[in-house]
């Protein structure tokens, strides 16, 4: 029976292949997207890595629907506004 530090390699470059599929397919996912779910997912990003640098307030109306208002604190470059 071998050690179970002998398998480790090939268990990583599986891992790393997942990894590396998962990526690709998310990436290809998100092209298919119109620009605005884009944005949108990127703004829900921006908000579970940078908490302090947004706001969001979530609105439930007695239907049931519920509104998701995500704003940023930090004022956009240039670059950045859409």
């Amino acid at each position: 029976m071998s050690p179970p530090d002998e398998n480790l390699p090939l268990s990583s470059f599986i891992q790393e292949e997942m990894i590396d599929r998962a990526s690709q397919n998310l990436a290809h996912l998100l092209g298919q997207f119109p620009p605005i779910v884009r944005l949108r997912l990127l703004a829900f990003m921006h908000l579970v890595e940078y908490p302090d640098t947004m706001r969001a307030s979530l609105e439930i109306a007695p239907s049931g629907t519920m509104r998701l208002i995500l704003d940023t604190k930090v004022t956009p470059g240039l670059a950045h506004r859409h």
